[in-house]
């Protein structure tokens, strides 16, 4: 007697009732409230990653519409109707591939067959996957059939990218969005599955199962039948790595307990050791940026798996949250550049050699002092401590002042009248953290900002940050000033204050709250065109210039540089 084929696991599971599905419960409520009431559309559109359950969904919708008690939310599964419809020999539901059916011509001959009615069943389903890959014209051709079909037609589209779907189809259709499944939700369905095969297989390993899938419920159910006919009795988490190509555990581990210390000859004889293994650098690369990531849970206690484990706790106290935030940035851009780089060895130990060392702490507080003692009278002119400015009264001295900050003058007096009347504390008033100063500030502003464009990643955020200027140092926080005219721009920034607070914490080694005010625009009389720096004669274009060059400003005497010369 013939043996019956084998079905995969994916197959042999695939959910068969609403009830089933799991984890798109906005999209399963939805679906049936409205074939209860009898509201059925003429038009689907399912949206979501690889394996969320689309070509599922769209299956139990056909059978809800035909099954011989219907339609009906709860298809019976037993009538005819049913059961040729699981095993996909219903002539009136119709799957189509997209991918490979992506012409005009081939649109034409489902228009041509859509305008008979359905044979058999009560509804024909047209189920199209991979909907964004037709062709720009065959979706074209598509419209009109879409918008007006006949009475019999239902029509469901799938894709893992609705962005390539024209706005003329999505508007015509009811569009779901599928999620990615958690780790809870997948490990559950695997425990289901592992039941009903009478698996042998630890709880740790379905969990790491589930989490190697990345929110796919097919693909976690593909590596399960990976390590089934891999393993040899009770299934491990050994078995998951070795078949899935991980990097194990242990060997995770091991980097991080390198990367706490010092010893760089470490880093290169474990990166050694990793190559002469076959280690695939990417999977490596991808593996200790979820490993450091993990870490970074635990250190702020969200993670209870590996609490009570001894090695991941003194992990997680050998590293500080800021510098795991650090190591994961960039583990991860290593392995974004991997792809244009044919080095992996060297991009491997390069990785490895960035993650050991530290980030910038203490440079800061060790240049304040100096910078503030062998401060030049031009520098003076430029940012003036607010203390060294309140004692002189003296008319010379008086006369710069105005020009001293010129886009927030009416902020900067009134710090200055706020300080104490005692030169020597007033640099402790400015000091925040690692006493920093407002004029420190002002000098590495721009260096700021080009670090949370360039490094940080955000662009935007340094261009609004552009528009103000810092005003005042104190209490734990720095104050930026914009203009009635950047209103907007301050609007936005009080939103992502987290990328300038972070931008100087890189650069200045301090930690610094950010908040904004709204300055007046210097009067005309007060100005001193003659008295200017050249930060103020040259803007706005000198912001731009030192961003994208990384300069610094050098006055070297005050007089005007595009005065005439006679």
């Amino acid at each position: 007697m013939a043996s019956m084929p084998y079905e995969t696991l994916y197959r042999k599971y695939r959910s068969q009732t609403f009830d089933d599905v799991i984890g798109q419960d906005h999209v399963v409520r939805t679906i049936r409230n409205a074939i209860r009431a009898g509201r059925i559309a003429h038009g689907y559109l399912f949206c979501g990653s690889r394996g969320t359950g689309k070509t599922t969904v769209a299956r139990l919708i056909a059978k809800a519409l035909n099954c011989g008690d219907g339609p009906t939310p709860d298809p019976c599964n037993v009538c005819d109707e049913c059961r040729s419809i699981t095993d996909g020999s219903a002539v009136d539901v119709v799957e189509m591939d997209a991918a490979s059916n992506r012409s005009v011509d081939d649109i034409d001959a489902l228009r041509e067959g859509v305008k008979y009615p359905p044979m058999r069943l009560r509804y024909k389903v047209y189920i199209i996957d991979e909907a964004h890959q037709l062709s720009a014209t065959a979706k074209d051709a598509f419209l009109k059939t879409l918008e007006e079909p006949p009475p019999h037609a239902v029509f469901i589209l799938a894709t893992t990218e609705s962005s390539k779907i024209p706005i003329t189809i999505r508007s015509r259709c009811l569009q779901f969005d599928f999620r990615r499944g958690t780790v809870d939700e997948i490990g559950g369905r695997l425990k289901t599955v592992a039941e009903a095969e009478h698996l042998d297989i630890e709880p740790d390993a379905i969990e790491l199962v589930a989490r190697i899938a990345m929110g796919s419920y097919r693909d976690s159910l593909s590596l399960l039948e990976q390590v089934i006919g891999y393993a040899e009795g009770r299934i491990t988490t050994k078995d998951v790595y070795t078949v899935s190509g991980m990097v194990d555990e242990d060997a995770l581990l091991e980097i991080g307990e390198v990367l706490a210390t010092t010893d760089t000859a470490s880093a290169f004889a474990l990166a050694d050791r990793l190559m002469r293994e076959g280690r695939d650098v990417r999977e490596l690369l991808k593996s200790a940026s979820n490993h450091f990531r993990d870490v970074l849970e635990l250190k702020v206690g969200a993670d209870k798996r590996h609490s009570n484990d001894v090695r991941w706790r003194d992990q997680a106290d050998a590293f500080g949250q800021d510098r795991l935030v650090h190591i994961i940035d960039i583990f991860a851009g290593a392995e974004k550049d991997l792809r244009w780089n044919e080095q992996h060895r060297l991009a491997l130990e390069m990785a490895f050699l960035k993650a050991m060392a530290r980030p910038k702490e203490v440079a800061a507080p060790a240049m304040a002092t100096p910078v503030r003692a062998a401060a030049s009278p031009a520098e003076h002119v430029r940012t003036p401590p607010p203390a060294e400015a309140k004692p002189k009264e003296t008319k010379p001295v008086e006369k710069p002042e105005p020009s001293a900050v010129p886009p927030q003058p009416q902020p900067v007096a009134a710090a200055q009248e706020e300080a104490p009347s005692e030169p020597e504390p007033a640099p402790a008033s400015d000091a925040v953290g690692a006493s920093v100063t407002l004029g420190e500030v002002q000098r590495e502003w721009q260096k700021v900002l080009r670090h949370v464009e360039k490094i940080l990643r955000q662009p935007n955020v340094a261009a609004l940050a552009r528009a103000g200027q810092p005003v005042a140092v104190a209490d734990n926080s720095l104050t930026l000033g914009f203009t009635q005219k950047w209103r907007f721009h301050r609007d936005k920034i009080d939103t992502n204050t987290q990328w300038i607070e972070q931008g100087l914490m890189d650069v200045l080694g301090t930690r610094l709250k950010i908040r904004t005010i709204l300055v007046d625009e210097p009067e005309p009389e007060q100005q001193q065109p003659m008295q200017q720096s050249v930060e103020q004669v040259a803007h706005p274009l000198l912001n731009d210039v030192l961003t994208t060059f990384g300069g610094t400003v050098v006055d070297e005497n005050d007089s005007d540089p595009w005065e005439e010369q006679s």
